[in-house]
């Protein structure tokens, strides 16, 4: 009786061991299956992200720069304010040179525009091709009146 009450044990633990090894296969396949999904996710979150990160530094450069301009006594003036005022805006985005961007200053006799185009540096996640990315250039621009005399 002794006898049949360890065998039986015996394939009980068997059987156990083998239920374990199939429920971490189970668990390998799964993750296998589930686990290209999240880095996509993840990649994509980082991605975009940074893309709108860099989007609202490029508007609020844009911003600072018509804001500073309407302080100038002439059109040229106002174009070296407002390039003044961007690249001082800009520099908190990293890997940026002023030859990464391209500032555009208009004025009418009521306003002045700011229009910057940034190019995202080639080492920024944007440019991973893990995941479609919006675009490699930021356009952003800003318009403010201009004081009457």
């Amino acid at each position: 009786m002794m006898t049949s009450d360890l065998s039986e044990r015996f394939v009980r633990s068997q059987l156990a061991a083998r239920l374990a090894r199939s429920e971490r296969a189970a668990a390998i396949v799964e993750m296998a299956l589930v686990l290209p999904l999240f880095l996509a996710l993840v990649m994509g979150i980082l991605v975009y992200g940074q893309y709108f990160m860099l989007a609202h530094s490029v508007q609020q450069a844009a911003n600072d720069g018509g804001r500073a301009a309407i302080v100038g006594l002439d059109a040229a003036d106002r174009r070296a304010i407002a390039i003044r005022a961007v690249d001082r805006s800009m520099r908190s985005i990293g890997g940026f040179t002023p030859a990464s961007r391209t500032v555009a200053v208009s004025e009418t006799g009521e306003a002045v525009t700011v229009a910057i185009a940034y190019n995202v540096p080639r080492t920024s996640l944007i440019r991973s091709s893990f995941v479609p990315s919006p675009g490699n250039v930021i356009r952003a621009s800003a318009t403010f009146e201009l004081p009457v005399d």
